[in-house]
């Protein structure tokens, strides 16, 4: 997402809102009153996260490593001319940056990176202002650079399922739980962000 805004603290009474904001009773205590806004949420805290199946590394992952065995017992090669190196080296640099500019942008607002934790906040800055997904597009380049570095022609052929797989065992699931949890600001960034690009 862009440098747009990002959303936080909102009022209490605010039934989709995330735990940041909600003050304890006792003023000196800075501490989150949870008990105070799961009162207010849709949300009971045993189920405040994305139902996601496999987390995204391991889809990735995965399905590199059988591109991997497979392209072995095709008898593929895995040694490339220097322009195809150099091509893989920077889909992989900037795959990289990506994900690194995403995973600061989290820290910084205080919100949970991680599919099986609660997102605090709705992040609509930096990279998330031109996609709703860019941690994914980071993967997708980190994925594609290590096809192009290593000849992995397998990569390529399982790359179309990979990406409908991402969709609809990921990031549906992840937007359900977002249009729950902040409601009408998330439907409101959907409609002015795309899902991928």
């Amino acid at each position: 997402m862009n440098a747009s805004t990002v959303q936080k603290k909102p009022p209490l009474s605010d039934a989709t809102a995330s735990p940041q904001g909600y003050s304890s009773d006792d003023p000196e205590d800075g501490a989150p009153d949870l008990e105070a806004y799961w009162e207010h949420s849709k949300i009971p805290p045993d189920r405040d996260h994305p139902d996601v199946p496999i987390l995204p590394p391991y889809l990735f992952g995965g399905t590199l490593l059988v591109a991997l065995i497979l392209e072995v017992f095709t008898g593929g090669d895995f040694f490339r001319p220097a322009a195809q190196i150099s091509v893989g080296l920077l889909t992989l640099s900037l795959g990289a940056g990506l994900l690194a500019w995403c995973f600061t942008l989290f820290a910084n607002e205080g919100t949970n990176i991680e599919p099986y934790k609660p997102a605090n906040t709705l992040v609509t800055v930096g990279p998330y202002g031109f996609s709703r997904n860019p941690i994914y597009i980071a993967l997708c380049a980190l994925y594609l650079g290590l096809s192009v570095l290593f000849d992995i022609t397998w990569g390529f052929v399982l790359f179309p399922a990979l990406v409908v797989a991402v969709q609809y065992l990921v990031i549906v699931r992840e937007e359900i739980y977002l249009e729950e949890k902040f409601g009408q600001k998330y439907r409101d960034y959907c409609k002015s962000v795309r899902r991928w690009l």
